[in-house]
């Protein structure tokens, strides 16, 4: 991966591509070497290095991802009093689940 030269000898900077970052970090990994010491051998810069294993890792990281929810699949409310489990739509009036968690309550006790 080293860059190509210009007429008068100088290194020609060449950006690599997500896949060459990959591979670089790849034989990074199998080397066993620091990153200095890598990018020194490469003739890269270790920023290079430094910057693309950070780009890299973020882009594996797990993304949040929106699903649409059917009618049949309304978001629910779950309450678990002993033995009894009661369901109720997400929307419902929260005064009514109050007065449904009273008299599961209640039942529970045996009242």
């Amino acid at each position: 991966m080293h860059g190509q030269r210009t007429a008068d000898g100088r290194r020609r900077w060449h950006q690599w591509s997500e896949p060459e970052a990959r591979a670089a970090l790849a034989e990074l990994a199998r080397s066993g070497e620091s990153i200095t010491q890598f990018a020194h051998r490469k003739g890269i810069s270790e920023q290079r290095v430094y910057y693309w294993r950070k780009r890299l890792s973020n882009a594996d990281a797990p993304a949040f991802v929106e699903v649409p929810l059917t009618a049949a699949a309304r978001p629910q409310i779950e309450i678990v009093v002993g033995e009894v489990t009661v369901r109720v739509r997400e929307d419902l009036d929260l005064d009514r689940v109050a007065d449904l968690v009273e008299v599961v309550v209640r039942r529970g006790r045996g009242c």
